[in-house]
Protein backbone atom coordinates (compact mmCIF):
# COMPACT_ATOMS: atom_id res chain seq x y z
CA UNK A 1 0.00 0.00 0.00
CA UNK A 2 1.37 3.42 -0.96
CA UNK A 3 1.93 6.14 1.60
CA UNK A 4 -0.66 8.38 -0.10
CA UNK A 5 -3.30 5.65 0.12
CA UNK A 6 -2.42 5.03 3.75
CA UNK A 7 -2.76 8.74 4.52
CA UNK A 8 -6.17 8.79 2.86
CA UNK A 9 -7.33 5.78 4.84
CA UNK A 10 -6.10 7.31 8.10
CA UNK A 11 -7.88 10.54 7.26
CA UNK A 12 -11.16 8.68 6.69
CA UNK A 13 -10.72 6.68 9.89
CA UNK A 14 -10.13 9.77 11.98
CA UNK A 15 -13.05 11.59 10.37
CA UNK A 16 -15.29 8.63 11.17
CA UNK A 17 -14.50 9.17 14.85
CA UNK A 18 -15.99 12.67 14.72
CA UNK A 19 -18.30 12.97 17.72
CA UNK A 20 -21.86 13.97 16.91
CA UNK A 21 -22.64 16.70 19.47
CA UNK A 22 -20.58 19.87 19.12
CA UNK A 23 -19.97 20.21 22.84
CA UNK A 24 -16.74 21.44 24.40
CA UNK A 25 -16.57 18.14 26.27
CA UNK A 26 -18.45 14.87 26.39
CA UNK A 27 -18.10 14.59 30.16
CA UNK A 28 -21.53 13.27 31.23
CA UNK A 29 -22.62 15.02 34.41
CA UNK A 30 -25.70 14.31 36.52
CA UNK A 31 -27.48 16.35 39.20
CA UNK A 32 -29.23 14.76 42.18
CA UNK A 33 -31.30 16.25 45.00
CA UNK A 34 -33.23 14.87 47.96
CA UNK A 35 -36.15 16.67 49.62
CA UNK A 36 -38.74 15.76 52.22
CA UNK A 37 -42.26 14.82 51.19
CA UNK A 38 -45.46 16.18 52.66
CA UNK A 39 -45.98 13.19 54.98
CA UNK A 40 -43.57 11.99 57.66
CA UNK A 41 -41.05 9.45 56.38
CA UNK A 42 -41.62 10.37 52.72
CA UNK A 43 -39.05 11.82 50.35
CA UNK A 44 -38.56 12.88 46.76
CA UNK A 45 -35.33 12.02 44.95
CA UNK A 46 -34.79 14.03 41.77
CA UNK A 47 -32.23 13.26 39.09
CA UNK A 48 -31.23 15.20 35.98
CA UNK A 49 -29.05 13.12 33.68
CA UNK A 50 -27.90 13.45 30.05
CA UNK A 51 -30.64 12.12 27.79
CA UNK A 52 -28.09 9.86 26.08
CA UNK A 53 -27.86 7.80 29.29
CA UNK A 54 -31.24 8.70 30.74
CA UNK A 55 -33.28 5.67 29.76
CA UNK A 56 -35.62 4.43 32.49
CA UNK A 57 -33.50 2.55 34.98
CA UNK A 58 -34.30 1.24 38.46
CA UNK A 59 -32.68 2.75 41.52
CA UNK A 60 -31.80 0.77 44.61
CA UNK A 61 -33.10 2.45 47.75
CA UNK A 62 -31.73 2.00 51.28
CA UNK A 63 -33.03 -0.89 53.36
CA UNK A 64 -36.44 -0.10 54.78
CA UNK A 65 -37.41 2.24 51.93
CA UNK A 66 -39.77 1.58 49.03
CA UNK A 67 -40.63 3.52 45.90
CA UNK A 68 -44.15 4.94 45.70
CA UNK A 69 -44.05 6.81 42.39
CA UNK A 70 -41.93 8.13 39.54
CA UNK A 71 -42.24 10.71 36.77
CA UNK A 72 -39.91 11.38 33.83
CA UNK A 73 -39.60 14.42 31.58
CA UNK A 74 -37.10 15.37 28.89
CA UNK A 75 -35.88 18.69 27.58
CA UNK A 76 -32.70 20.48 26.65
CA UNK A 77 -30.85 17.21 26.22
CA UNK A 78 -31.57 16.15 29.82
CA UNK A 79 -33.86 13.53 31.31
CA UNK A 80 -35.52 14.69 34.55
CA UNK A 81 -36.66 12.07 37.05
CA UNK A 82 -38.70 12.59 40.22
CA UNK A 83 -38.81 9.44 42.35
CA UNK A 84 -41.06 9.38 45.42
CA UNK A 85 -40.38 6.89 48.21
CA UNK A 86 -41.09 6.27 51.86
CA UNK A 87 -38.94 4.85 54.65
CA UNK A 88 -39.93 3.13 57.89
CA UNK A 89 -36.85 4.46 59.67
CA UNK A 90 -34.61 7.56 59.67
CA UNK A 91 -31.61 7.64 57.37
CA UNK A 92 -28.38 6.24 58.82
CA UNK A 93 -24.76 7.01 58.00
CA UNK A 94 -23.79 4.94 55.00
CA UNK A 95 -27.25 4.83 53.45
CA UNK A 96 -27.02 5.08 49.66
CA UNK A 97 -29.33 5.34 46.68
CA UNK A 98 -27.64 3.37 43.91
CA UNK A 99 -28.50 4.74 40.48
CA UNK A 100 -27.85 2.86 37.23
CA UNK A 101 -27.29 5.80 34.88
CA UNK A 102 -23.82 5.62 33.32
CA UNK A 103 -22.79 9.23 33.93
CA UNK A 104 -19.13 10.10 34.56
CA UNK A 105 -19.81 12.20 37.63
CA UNK A 106 -22.37 14.40 39.28
CA UNK A 107 -23.52 16.57 42.12
CA UNK A 108 -25.75 15.80 45.10
CA UNK A 109 -27.57 18.46 47.12
CA UNK A 110 -29.85 17.96 50.15
CA UNK A 111 -30.76 19.52 53.46
CA UNK A 112 -33.23 16.91 54.78
CA UNK A 113 -31.12 16.36 57.89
CA UNK A 114 -31.03 20.06 58.78
CA UNK A 115 -27.67 20.91 57.21
CA UNK A 116 -26.85 21.70 53.61
CA UNK A 117 -24.96 18.90 51.87
CA UNK A 118 -23.36 19.63 48.50
CA UNK A 119 -21.16 16.81 47.23
CA UNK A 120 -19.42 15.83 44.03
CA UNK A 121 -19.94 12.24 42.95
CA UNK A 122 -17.95 9.91 40.71
CA UNK A 123 -19.53 7.31 38.48
CA UNK A 124 -18.36 3.75 37.91
CA UNK A 125 -19.48 0.68 36.00
CA UNK A 126 -22.52 0.34 38.28
CA UNK A 127 -23.66 3.95 37.89
CA UNK A 128 -23.52 6.58 40.64
CA UNK A 129 -24.05 5.94 44.35
CA UNK A 130 -25.75 8.88 46.09
CA UNK A 131 -24.93 9.20 49.83
CA UNK A 132 -28.37 10.10 51.24
CA UNK A 133 -27.19 9.09 54.70
CA UNK A 134 -24.89 12.10 55.05
CA UNK A 135 -26.19 14.16 57.95
CA UNK A 136 -24.06 17.29 57.61
CA UNK A 137 -21.67 18.99 55.25
CA UNK A 138 -18.64 18.15 57.34
CA UNK A 139 -15.10 18.74 56.12
CA UNK A 140 -13.61 15.66 54.52
CA UNK A 141 -9.98 14.54 54.94
CA UNK A 142 -7.57 15.27 52.10
CA UNK A 143 -7.20 11.54 51.56
CA UNK A 144 -10.85 11.38 50.50
CA UNK A 145 -10.86 14.56 48.41
CA UNK A 146 -7.63 13.86 46.49
CA UNK A 147 -8.54 10.62 44.67
CA UNK A 148 -12.04 11.85 43.91
CA UNK A 149 -10.96 15.01 42.09
CA UNK A 150 -7.85 13.44 40.59
CA UNK A 151 -10.12 10.91 38.91
CA UNK A 152 -12.52 13.64 37.78
CA UNK A 153 -9.64 15.57 36.20
CA UNK A 154 -8.22 12.55 34.39
CA UNK A 155 -11.59 11.51 32.99
CA UNK A 156 -12.40 15.06 31.99
CA UNK A 157 -9.32 15.44 29.79
CA UNK A 158 -9.72 11.94 28.34
CA UNK A 159 -13.38 12.55 27.51
CA UNK A 160 -12.82 16.11 26.32
CA UNK A 161 -12.48 15.63 22.56
CA UNK A 162 -11.49 19.18 21.78
CA UNK A 163 -8.87 19.40 24.54
CA UNK A 164 -7.32 16.17 23.29
CA UNK A 165 -7.43 17.43 19.70
CA UNK A 166 -5.49 20.54 20.66
CA UNK A 167 -2.86 18.51 22.55
CA UNK A 168 -2.60 16.20 19.53
CA UNK A 169 -1.74 19.20 17.35
CA UNK A 170 1.00 20.19 19.80
CA UNK A 171 2.42 16.66 19.76
CA UNK A 172 2.53 16.78 15.94
CA UNK A 173 3.96 20.30 15.86
CA UNK A 174 7.14 19.89 17.92
CA UNK A 175 9.39 17.27 19.43
CA UNK A 176 11.69 16.89 22.42
CA UNK A 177 12.26 19.89 24.66
CA UNK A 178 10.27 22.20 22.40
CA UNK A 179 7.20 19.97 22.80
CA UNK A 180 7.68 19.90 26.58
CA UNK A 181 7.83 23.70 26.63
CA UNK A 182 4.69 24.01 24.50
CA UNK A 183 2.76 21.53 26.66
CA UNK A 184 3.97 23.39 29.76
CA UNK A 185 2.78 26.70 28.28
CA UNK A 186 -0.63 25.19 27.54
CA UNK A 187 -0.77 23.78 31.07
CA UNK A 188 0.15 27.12 32.64
CA UNK A 189 -2.45 28.95 30.58
CA UNK A 190 -5.37 26.70 31.32
CA UNK A 191 -4.39 26.35 35.00
CA UNK A 192 -4.54 30.13 35.44
CA UNK A 193 -7.89 30.61 33.71
CA UNK A 194 -9.33 27.51 35.41
CA UNK A 195 -8.55 29.00 38.82
CA UNK A 196 -9.83 32.47 37.91
CA UNK A 197 -13.10 31.14 36.49
CA UNK A 198 -13.64 28.59 39.26
CA UNK A 199 -13.38 31.29 41.94
CA UNK A 200 -15.67 33.61 39.89
CA UNK A 201 -12.92 36.16 39.30
CA UNK A 202 -13.46 35.85 35.54
CA UNK A 203 -16.72 35.06 33.80
CA UNK A 204 -17.22 34.27 30.13
CA UNK A 205 -20.30 33.05 28.23
CA UNK A 206 -19.97 29.36 27.40
CA UNK A 207 -21.08 29.28 23.69
CA UNK A 208 -18.45 31.78 22.42
CA UNK A 209 -15.77 30.04 24.49
CA UNK A 210 -16.68 26.69 22.94
CA UNK A 211 -16.55 28.18 19.43
CA UNK A 212 -13.18 29.82 20.11
CA UNK A 213 -11.79 26.53 21.47
CA UNK A 214 -12.80 24.83 18.22
CA UNK A 215 -11.10 27.61 16.26
CA UNK A 216 -7.90 27.09 18.28
CA UNK A 217 -7.82 23.45 17.14
CA UNK A 218 -8.14 24.39 13.46
CA UNK A 219 -5.47 27.08 13.88
CA UNK A 220 -2.92 24.78 15.49
CA UNK A 221 -3.58 22.02 12.93
CA UNK A 222 -2.90 24.54 10.14
CA UNK A 223 0.29 25.73 11.86
CA UNK A 224 1.60 22.18 12.16
CA UNK A 225 0.77 21.38 8.53
CA UNK A 226 2.47 24.51 7.15
CA UNK A 227 5.58 23.95 9.25
CA UNK A 228 5.70 20.26 8.34
CA UNK A 229 5.57 21.12 4.63
CA UNK A 230 8.26 23.77 4.97
CA UNK A 231 5.91 26.60 4.00
CA UNK A 232 6.32 28.32 7.35
CA UNK A 233 9.29 28.64 9.67
CA UNK A 234 8.95 27.19 13.16
CA UNK A 235 9.17 30.30 15.34
CA UNK A 236 9.38 28.81 18.82
CA UNK A 237 8.79 32.04 20.77
CA UNK A 238 5.73 32.84 18.68
CA UNK A 239 4.31 29.36 19.18
CA UNK A 240 4.94 29.61 22.91
CA UNK A 241 2.88 32.81 23.16
CA UNK A 242 0.08 31.48 20.95
CA UNK A 243 -0.20 28.20 22.88
CA UNK A 244 -0.22 30.06 26.21
CA UNK A 245 -3.10 32.25 25.05
CA UNK A 246 -5.04 29.28 23.78
CA UNK A 247 -4.36 27.58 27.11
CA UNK A 248 -6.16 30.44 28.86
CA UNK A 249 -9.11 29.80 26.58
CA UNK A 250 -9.24 26.06 27.22
CA UNK A 251 -9.07 26.65 30.98
CA UNK A 252 -12.50 28.28 30.81
CA UNK A 253 -13.83 25.02 29.38
CA UNK A 254 -12.28 23.03 32.24
CA UNK A 255 -13.81 25.44 34.75
CA UNK A 256 -17.28 24.80 33.33
CA UNK A 257 -16.94 21.07 34.01
CA UNK A 258 -15.48 21.55 37.50
CA UNK A 259 -18.28 23.98 38.32
CA UNK A 260 -20.86 21.30 37.46
CA UNK A 261 -19.52 19.10 40.25
CA UNK A 262 -20.62 19.78 43.78
CA UNK A 263 -17.72 21.37 45.66
CA UNK A 264 -18.09 22.50 49.24
CA UNK A 265 -16.80 25.94 50.17
CA UNK A 266 -14.07 24.53 52.43
CA UNK A 267 -12.99 22.07 49.70
CA UNK A 268 -12.73 24.50 46.81
CA UNK A 269 -8.98 25.02 46.92
CA UNK A 270 -8.08 21.35 47.37
CA UNK A 271 -10.67 20.32 44.75
CA UNK A 272 -9.18 22.77 42.26
CA UNK A 273 -5.61 21.59 42.91
CA UNK A 274 -6.35 17.89 42.56
CA UNK A 275 -8.72 18.33 39.61
CA UNK A 276 -5.98 20.28 37.84
CA UNK A 277 -3.39 17.62 38.71
CA UNK A 278 -5.73 15.00 37.29
CA UNK A 279 -6.08 16.99 34.07
CA UNK A 280 -2.29 17.21 33.76
CA UNK A 281 -1.82 13.50 34.47
CA UNK A 282 -4.35 12.60 31.80
CA UNK A 283 -2.79 15.08 29.38
CA UNK A 284 0.73 13.70 29.87
CA UNK A 285 -0.51 10.13 29.45
CA UNK A 286 -2.11 11.12 26.13
CA UNK A 287 1.08 12.84 24.92
CA UNK A 288 3.07 9.74 25.87
CA UNK A 289 0.70 7.54 23.86
CA UNK A 290 1.05 9.82 20.80
CA UNK A 291 4.85 9.78 21.07
CA UNK A 292 4.87 5.98 21.30
CA UNK A 293 2.60 5.71 18.26
CA UNK A 294 4.80 8.06 16.24
CA UNK A 295 7.92 6.12 17.21
CA UNK A 296 6.32 2.94 15.93
CA UNK A 297 5.28 4.61 12.66
CA UNK A 298 8.79 6.01 12.15
CA UNK A 299 10.16 2.49 12.42
CA UNK A 300 8.16 1.52 9.32
CA UNK A 301 8.58 4.90 7.56
CA UNK A 302 4.92 5.87 7.85
CA UNK A 303 5.15 8.71 10.38
CA UNK A 304 4.93 11.50 7.77
CA UNK A 305 1.71 10.39 6.01
CA UNK A 306 0.07 9.47 9.33
CA UNK A 307 1.00 12.89 10.74
CA UNK A 308 -0.44 14.71 7.73
CA UNK A 309 -3.66 12.66 7.78
CA UNK A 310 -4.14 13.26 11.50
CA UNK A 311 -3.64 17.02 11.14
CA UNK A 312 -5.98 17.32 8.15
CA UNK A 313 -8.66 15.36 10.02
CA UNK A 314 -8.17 17.32 13.24
CA UNK A 315 -8.29 20.65 11.41
CA UNK A 316 -11.46 19.64 9.58
CA UNK A 317 -13.09 18.56 12.84
CA UNK A 318 -12.09 21.87 14.48
CA UNK A 319 -13.66 23.84 11.60
CA UNK A 320 -16.81 21.73 11.76
CA UNK A 321 -17.15 22.25 15.51
CA UNK A 322 -16.59 25.99 15.16
CA UNK A 323 -19.28 26.41 12.48
CA UNK A 324 -21.74 24.21 14.35
CA UNK A 325 -21.21 26.06 17.62
CA UNK A 326 -21.57 29.46 15.99
CA UNK A 327 -24.82 28.33 14.35
CA UNK A 328 -25.97 27.15 17.77
CA UNK A 329 -25.60 30.62 19.32
CA UNK A 330 -29.20 31.45 18.54
CA UNK A 331 -30.48 28.24 20.12
CA UNK A 332 -28.43 28.66 23.31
Amino acid sequence: MSKNKLAALLLLALAALLPGPALADIFLSADFALTRGEDPGTYEFTAAVPETVGQPAPVTLPEGCQQTGMTRQTGGGRAQYAIEFSCDRPFRAGDMIQTRWKADGGRFVTNVMGAQVDRSLTGDANGIAVPVGETAAQARPIGQIAPEFLAQGVWHIWLGWDHLAFVLCLALLARGRQLLWLVSAFTTGHSISLALAFFDLVRAPVPPVEAAIALSIAFMAREALLIGKGRQRFAFNRQLVVVSLFGLLHGLGFATALGELGVQADERLSALIFFNLGVEAGQLAFVGAIMAALAGLRAISLAAPARAAALYATGAIGCFWMVERVIGFGAA
